[in-house]
């Protein structure tokens, strides 16, 4: 598969990934924990985001190598 398509679709999934944790995580937090379990929910969806397309990047880097 071209690289530029295994871009376009890592991107796209990672993207997707990230609305579903904004979304889903924050209500995850346990009630007593609301205001700040809230933000470190955020700062958690966009970290495990950072570190799929770090991964992805580097899967793809190897391929084309």
């Amino acid at each position: 598969m071209d690289a530029r398509v295994l871009d376009v679709l890592t991107g796209a999934v990672s993207l997707l990934l990230f609305v579903v944790l904004l979304v889903a995580l924050p209500g995850v937090v346990p009630e007593g924990m609301r205001p700040e379990g809230t933000g470190l929910a955020y700062v958690a969806a966009f970290v495990i985001f950072l570190v799929t397309m770090s991964g992805a990047g580097y899967i793809i880097k190897e391929k084309i190598s």
